[in-house]
C-alpha cells in the first residue's frame, strides 16, 4: 500500500513539474501566449463584469471601446481592475484623437500607464484594418514625401478607390467643388499649388484624366474643369466671375490657356506600379506610427499592434510589432495563418489571430465548437495571440459573446493552453509559397482587387490555383510570402514553391 502511495506521489510530482515547466516557458520564454477578449461597450461596470467572467480562463483584456477611449480616467479604472485580476491589459484606438489626446499626449500617457501597470500592460492596438481599408476603399491617409516638380512637396490621401495627392502648403483645395471630384473607379489625384491657383489632377481607370483648377487672375476668381479622354480629345468648362464657357473638342483651339499633353500627365501619375502602391502604403504606416513615437514605446517594452484581413506583409514593413489575422466570413483559416505567419517569420515579428464576425447579424460570431477549433489551430500553428472580437452593431447590446463562446474559451484554456500534451507551435511549417514582389492582391477570391486600385490581372488566377493546391496539400503547415531579396527564403523551408513554377 505504501509502495503504491509513493508511486502515485512521484507521478503527481512529475506531472506538476511538467505543467510548471510549461508555464515558465510561456511566462518567461520568447513566445508567451495570450488569449483574451475585447470590450467595445460604453460601461466601466460592464467591462469589469466581463473581466470577472473570463479571468479564470483568459490572460488578456483589450479595451476597444470607442465610447470609453475618450476618458483616460475610465481606461485607468478598467486597467487597474484588469491588473488586479492578474490579467494583461491593452487598449485600442483608431487614432490618438479618438482617445481625446494629441499623438504626443497619447505617447506620454502610454508610458505613464506602463509605469503604472508594468509588464501586465502590453501595448496599444492602434488603427484597425489598415490593409483592409486599402483594399476596400475606406477613408485612409497615406503620407509620403514625393516630388511632382522641383518645388512641390506632396502628401497622398486615399478615399474610396482613389488616391489624392496634395501639396502640403495647399490652402485653396477646400474651395473646389468636391462633388466634381467624386469617382466611380480607379482614380489618382495630383494637386499642384502655385502662388495663384491650385490644380487637382484625377486619373481614372478608364484612361480619362481630369484637371480642376481654382484660382484668381485678371478674370477674377475662376474654376476650370479640363477633361482629357483616352482618344486624346479634350473638353473644358470654365466658370469665372464674368460667366461660363464650354469648349468642345472642336473648339479647343479657341481656349487661350496653356494645356499639358495627355502623355505628360500620364507620366506624372505618382502611382504607376504595384511597387509605387507598396511604397505609399508602407510610408503611410510608418508616418502613422512615428506620430505616436513608436520607437520610444518599444523602448518601454510596449507593443503596437493591429488586426487585418489582408496586406499583412506590408503592415509589418510599415512598423507594426504584431498583426492579428482576422478569422472571419468563412474564409480559409489556413490561408490567413499562412500569410500572417509567413510574413512574421521572414520579417522577425510576432503574430496572432482575432476571431471576428462570421455573420453580418446576430449571432455574429461562429458557434462555440467552431471557435474552439479555430483557437486550437491558431495555438498549434504558433500564434502568440488569440483574441475574440466582442462587438455587435446593436447599440443596446454591443457584446457578441454568448454562453457557448465562454464555454469554448474555458474549454480551450483547460484542454489546450494548460495541457502539456498540446504543443504551442506544434504544427511545424513544411512548405512556403512565394508570390510576386509587391503583389498586394486581396486574395479573398480569384477576382479580388490589387492594392484597392487595380482590378484582378492575369496573374491572379494562376496564383489562386497554386495556392489552393498547396493549401490542400499542406493546410496550416504552409507559409505564404512575397519574393523580396531583402528576406531570404533559401534554407528556411524544406519545400519552396513559386507561384509560376
Amino acid at each position: 500500500m505504501k509502495k503504491k502511495l509513493v508511486v502515485a506521489v512521484v507521478l503527481l510530482l512529475i506531472c506538476l513539474v511538467a505543467v510548471t515547466s510549461f508555464f515558465v516557458f510561456n511566462q518567461n520564454g520568447h513566445k508567451q501566449f495570450y488569449v483574451g477578449v475585447t470590450y467595445c461597450g460604453a460601461s466601466v461596470q460592464e467591462a469589469k463584469e466581463l473581466v470577472d467572467k473570463v479571468k479564470d480562463y483568459t490572460n488578456l483584456f483589450v479595451l476597444q471601446s470607442g465610447h470609453l477611449q475618450g476618458y483616460t480616467s475610465a481606461m485607468e479604472e478598467i486597467g487597474d481592475y484588469v491588473v488586479a485580476s492578474k490579467m494583461n491589459y491593452a487598449i485600442g484606438s483608431s487614432t490618438s484623437e479618438s482617445l481625446g489626446l494629441s499623438t504626443q499626449q497619447l505617447s506620454s500617457w502610454l508610458i505613464e500607464a506602463k509605469e503604472r501597470w508594468g509588464k501586465q500592460f502590453i501595448g496599444i492596438y492602434y488603427d484597425d484594418e489598415p490593409g483592409g481599408k486599402m483594399l476596400d476603399g475606406v477613408g485612409l491617409t497615406l503620407k509620403r514625401d514625393t516630388q511632382i516638380n522641383e518645388t512641390t512637396t506632396m502628401s497622398i490621401e486615399k478615399y474610396g478607390r482613389s488616391i489624392s495627392v496634395r501639396t502640403t502648403n495647399n490652402v485653396e483645395y477646400n474651395n473646389i467643388n468636391n462633388n466634381s471630384l467624386e469617382d466611380t473607379g480607379l482614380q489618382v489625384r495630383v494637386l499642384y499649388d502655385t502662388s495663384t491657383s491650385t490644380t487637382a489632377v484625377t486619373y481614372g481607370d478608364n484612361g480619362e484624366i481630369s484637371l480642376v483648377t481654382v484660382g484668381a487672375d485678371s478674370r477674377g476668381h475662376y474654376t476650370e474643369y479640363i477633361n482629357y479622354y483616352s482618344n486624346r480629345t479634350i473638353t473644358i468648362q470654365e466658370f469665372t466671375d464674368a460667366g461660363y464657357n464650354f469648349y468642345a473638342p472642336e473648339d479647343i483651339t479657341k481656349y487661350d490657356g496653356s494645356l499639358l499633353s495627355y502623355e505628360v500627365l500620364v507620366e506624372q501619375n505618382p502611382i504607376q506600379t504595384y511597387g509605387d502602391a507598396a511604397d505609399v502604403f508602407v510610408d503611410m504606416q510608418r508616418g502613422l506610427l512615428e506620430g505616436i513615437d513608436k520607437t520610444q514605446l518599444n523602448k518601454q517594452d510596449l507593443l503596437v499592434f493591429t488586426a487585418d484581413y489582408g496586406l499583412y506583409w506590408w503592415n509589418y514593413k510599415g512598423g507594426y510589432d504584431v498583426v492579428l489575422a482576422e478569422l472571419a466570413w468563412n474564409h480559409s483559416a489556413a490561408q490567413h495563418i499562412g500569410l500572417v505567419r509567413g510574413a512574421a517569420n521572414l520579417l522577425g515579428k510576432s503574430w496572432g489571430t482575432i476571431l471576428t464576425w462570421k455573420y453580418t447579424q446576430t449571432p455574429y460570431l461562429a458557434e462555440g465548437e467552431e471557435m474552439f477549433e479555430q483557437m486550437k489551430l491558431s495555438y498549434e500553428a504558433g500564434a502568440e495571440y488569440v483574441i475574440i472580437f466582442n462587438y455587435s452593431e446593436d447599440p443596446t447590446n454591443p457584446n457578441t459573446l454568448q454562453e457557448e463562446h465562454f464555454q469554448a474559451l474555458e474549454h480551450f484554456w483547460t484542454e489546450v493552453v494548460q495541457n502539456p500534451k498540446v504543443i504551442h507551435g506544434g504544427i511545424s511549417v513544411e512548405a512556403v509559397l512565394v508570390l510576386p514582389k509587391n503583389y498586394g492582391w486581396g486574395m479573398r477570391n480569384p477576382q479580388d482587387n490589387i492594392w484597392g486600385l487595380w482590378d484582378a490581372d492575369d496573374t491572379c488566377q494562376p496564383i489562386w490555383d497554386q495556392m489552393q493546391t498547396r493549401l490542400n496539400q499542406y493546410g496550416a503547415k504552409l507559409d505564404i510570402v512575397y519574393d523580396d531579396p531583402n528576406y531570404q527564403i533559401a534554407n528556411r523551408y524544406p519545400n519552396i514553391y513559386y507561384w509560376n513554377k
